[in-house]
């Protein structure tokens, strides 16, 4: 990555084939042709390596947020069961309070009470005679 930092801010570069005993038409570097395919197999090698990296940070971003999506589906699955099971002990207080409410046997209290309101009725009009 660096190599191909420092070629991107290089000046232009010159290239020329010389013979064995000439002299170099520029100052610099001179490479043989096994030298330049090195380098050329070293920049693809580091264009591999690049997109291998590449592929794996954003493999490792994508694990982590499927990580945490399955996370927040767990805690979301749990509030709801905890939710369903309050609202299930609610009701059952509910009906508990409403059958505390009202009498267990509604007609046998009415038939009670107007039996004994008729007796107590007869009572007092003979205890007036």
């Amino acid at each position: 990555m660096i190599f191909l930092l420092s070629l991107a801010l290089a000046d232009i570069p010159e290239y020329t084939y010389i013979e064995v005993g000439e002299p170099a038409p520029f100052s610099g570097r001179l490479f043989n042709d096994e030298a330049s395919q090195l380098i050329a197999d070293q920049i693809e090698d580091a264009t591999e390596a690049c997109k291998i990296q590449m592929d794996y940070q954003v493999g490792m971003v994508l694990a982590k947020k499927n990580e945490q999506i399955a996370e927040m589906k767990s805690e979301h699955k749990y509030e709801k069961v905890v939710l369903a099971s309050k609202i299930e002990g609610q009701q059952e207080r509910i009906k508990k309070l409403e059958e505390l409410k009202t009498p267990p046997k509604k007609q046998l209290w009415f038939s009670l009470g107007l039996v004994s309101g008729v007796a107590i009725t007869i009572s007092i009009a003979k205890a007036v005679q």
